[in-house]
């Protein structure tokens, strides 16, 4: 099945129909700064992101026509429509990254982080092919849509209450775990470490780890489903428990679910949660973009990496996130009190310990375990190839592009 097309209707109508919307346009200038590196919805920097200039029209017909884009009118397409975004990009909760899909399909990329309820007060300003059964010309893609229609009929997207309370209880039961553990030590040791505080920091470890799962699924809005309360339960879990600016985090990670290990060639990489400059590079499209890299350095690092990896996330990672947190936070005060009360609390906790050297060998094995999700998280996703930042934004492209 295909929807009607009108895209040999003739521009003068194409650009009424827009005129009528009373739309006002993102300035010149600005745009072509937002496409130079990519922007959060607050207007902060993302790290290690990049935009491409709009898309010339292509032959499948799911782009916008030339009078179009010099109108500077931001139209995204969804199952056949274009939606004219232009001022709703400043609030776009993702930042501006509907810049990468201006005058493109992007009906895969919608369906998988937002509900159809979205655009019940939008209207479409056009329309262009599109075959709901193999969109860009891939069964897997219709499938996918299919299937996530049918699971959001049956209400397998909503999170039920149950499920949210069980997670806070397993979070909070490592935590008085760890507390208990740090009672019979400071009650029966002699000032010297047993194993009793190796046991508490390793369930303060899995409080950690349970409240960066929680932190993942607020700022995905995926707890409550009401953005505001998974916001702040997001900041909870990640600013002040965990010491890791949800904000950044955010930002970045929401980049790195539309661009998995993607790049420009010759300009630089566009997935910014899966490169570390300077540390190693899993695959050989990276190495252009460490060009301020001596060749000689490049080189011993392609040769070590694989010796270094581990204990790098394990002994180093946890400290390093917390520390690019403070620093890519930005002018977010909210950001930077919500850390500050995890150093607190932190800071309260190590002072029960009779000793300097008892508290900081709770606090650096609970920080080694905590290192070891670093490991888990990283493996899975550096056995996947780069690509081409383009490529991944074909239509069709997407569902396969998930299970490769």
């Amino acid at each position: 099945m295909k929807t009607t097309s009108t895209n040999s209707a003739p521009r003068k109508e194409k650009e009424t129909i827009i005129h009528q919307q009373k739309r006002r346009t993102v300035p010149v200038e600005s745009k072509k700064l937002a496409l130079v590196a990519g922007r959060s919805p607050e207007g902060v920097r993302i790290n290690n992101s990049v935009r491409l200039p709009f898309p010339e029209p292509q032959d499948s017909g799911a782009s916008c026509d030339q009078s179009e884009r010099e109108k500077q009118a931001v139209l995204i397409g969804i199952r056949g429509q274009w939606y004219d975004v232009t001022t709703f990009l400043p609030r776009h909760p993702g930042g501006d990254v509907l810049l990468d899909f201006a005058g493109r399909d992007a009906t895969a990329q919608f369906m998988a982080y937002h509900s159809p309820s979205v655009l019940r007060y939008r209207k479409p300003v056009g329309t262009y092919d599109f075959d709901t059964e193999k969109p860009g010309g891939e069964q897997m893609q219709g499938d996918w849509m299919r299937l996530c229609e049918k699971y959001e009929a049956m209400g397998y997207f909503k999170t039920p209450l149950s499920f949210v309370l069980g997670r806070v209880a397993i979070q909070f039961g490592f935590l008085f775990a760890a507390l208990g553990c740090m009672k019979y030590h400071l009650a029966t040791s002699a000032g010297s470490p047993g194993i009793a505080l190796v046991i508490g920091a390793i369930c303060l470890a899995g409080f950690w780890q349970q409240s960066g799962f929680l932190m993942h699924d607020c700022m995905h809005n995926l707890l409550f489903h009401k953005r505001r309360i998974d916001q702040f339960c997001g900041w909870i879990c990640g600013n002040v428990i965990l010491g890791i600016s949800c904000k950044w985090w955010r930002d970045e990670h929401n980049e790195h679910h539309l661009f998995t290990n993607t790049g420009v060639e010759g300009v630089g990489p566009s997935d910014p949660q899966m490169i570390e400059d300077g540390v190693w590079m899993q695959d050989p499209m990276i190495e252009q973009f460490y060009h301020d890299i001596p060749p000689l350095a490049r080189k011993l690092m392609a040769r070590l990496q694989h010796l270094y990896f581990i204990p790098a996330c394990v002994f180093v990672g946890p400290y390093t996130i917390k520390f690019l947190s403070i620093v890519f936070a930005g002018k977010r005060p909210i950001e930077h009190f919500g850390i500050a009360l995890y150093f607190a609390y932190v800071a309260v906790l190590l002072s029960y310990f009779p000793t300097w050297k008892e508290a900081l060998i709770f606090y650096a094995i609970g920080n080694m375990c905590l290192g070891v999700l670093s490991v888990q998280l990283l493996v899975s996703h550096y056995s996947k190839p780069w690509v081409e930042k383009d490529t991944v934004k074909e239509s069709g492209s997407w569902a396969k592009r998930q299970v490769e």
